[in-house]
C-alpha cells in the first residue's frame, strides 16, 4: 500500500515538472523591450522619474542648510554623488549601441568624455556648492590616467568643476562596487567629513551606510551589484 502511495506521489511529481516545462511562460521578446526602454527616455517618463527623487534630495538638502545656518555649525558637511547616469547622461551612447554592445564598446564610448549632465542633479549640486558643503563623485569607472582625466574633464564641461575629490575604482579591484563604494565613504568620514547625502543610480551606490539620507535614481537600462 505504501510502495503505491510513494508512487502515486512520485507520478504526480513528475507530471508536474514536465508541464512546467512543457508550458513555460516565453519572455518578453528583447526588441520589443528595447522599444519600452526607448518610449521611456523619449515620452518625458525617464526625466520626469528623474526630477521627482532630485526635487526630494533638494528638498532634504534646504533643510541640512536651514540647520547648520540657524546652529552656525562649522561641521565638514558633505554629499556624494556617483557619475554615470547620476550627474552625467551616457543615454545616446546607450541608443547607438541599440541597449547592447560589448563591455569594451560601452567603456570606450563613455570615456570619450562627451555625455551630458542630468539638469536635476546638476541644479543639486550647485545647490551644495553655494552651501560650501564638500563635494565628492565616487564612481565604479577604473582608475587610470586617461579614464581619470577624460571624467574629469567631462564633469568641468558639463558644470561640475569643482569637489573635494573625484574617487575612481582601482583597477585590479576585485570586491563588488558596493564593497568598494562602501569603503570610500568610510575613509571620506574617517577623514572628518559628514556625508548629509548620497545619490545614486544603483543600489550599490547607495548600500553599506555612511550617509544620513540616500536617493535612488531611476535607472532601467543596466544594473549594477
Amino acid at each position: 500500500m505504501l510502495s503505491r502511495i510513494n508512487l502515486a506521489l512520485f507520478s504526480f511529481i513528475l507530471l508536474s515538472l514536465c508541464s512546467s516545462i512543457l508550458y513555460a511562460t516565453e519572455p518578453q521578446n528583447l526588441q520589443i523591450t528595447k522599444d519600452i526602454l526607448g518610449k521611456y527616455h523619449d515620452s518625458g517618463a525617464y526625466e520626469q522619474d528623474l526630477d521627482e527623487v532630485g526635487y526630494q534630495a533638494q528638498a532634504y538638502l534646504a533643510e541640512v542648510i536651514a540647520e547648520q545656518q540657524k546652529q552656525k555649525s562649522k561641521g565638514k558637511l558633505a554629499v556624494v554623488f556617483d557619475i554615470d547616469e547620476t550627474v552625467l547622461s551616457n543615454y545616446a551612447y546607450m541608443q547607438k549601441l541599440n541597449f547592447g554592445g560589448t563591455s569594451n564598446e560601452i567603456v570606450n564610448l563613455i570615456e570619450e568624455g562627451k555625455s551630458p549632465a542630468i539638469p536635476v542633479t546638476l541644479a543639486l549640486y550647485q545647490q551644495a556648492g553655494k552651501a560650501q558643503i564638500y563635494v565628492f563623485f565616487i564612481t565604479g569607472r577604473k582608475d587610470t590616467a586617461g579614464v581619470r582625466k577624460n571624467t574629469a574633464d567631462n564633469l568641468h564641461a558639463a558644470g561640475f568643476d569643482k569637489y573635494e575629490s573625484l574617487i575612481l575604482k582601482p583597477v585590479n579591484y576585485k570586491p563588488t562596487v558596493s564593497t568598494y563604494k562602501t569603503a570610500a565613504r568610510k575613509k571620506i568620514t574617517d577623514q572628518g567629513y559628514h556625508i548629509v547625502l548620497n545619490i545614486g543610480d544603483q543600489m550599490s551606490d547607495l548600500n553599506g551606510g555612511y550617509a544620513d539620507r540616500t536617493y535612488k535614481l531611476p535607472n532601467p537600462y543596466y544594473y549594477i551589484p
